[in-house]
């Protein structure tokens, strides 16, 4: 799961996270998502409403 919350706090475009998803699976990503900081889970949210 370190790759996965590398990935996830790397990812700069709503495309860079779309590409993870394909590697993992929903459930996946939401138990790292789950386990980031508050700070880095708004980041992440904010990337997401730029679509």
């Amino acid at each position: 799961m370190t790759k996965l919350k590398l990935a996830m706090l790397e990812a700069e475009t709503v495309g860079e996270l779309a590409a993870i998803i394909i590697d993992y699976t929903h459930e996946e990503m939401m138990l790292v998502f789950d386990e980031l900081e508050w700070e880095q889970q708004a980041r992440i949210k904010d990337i997401w409403k730029s679509i």
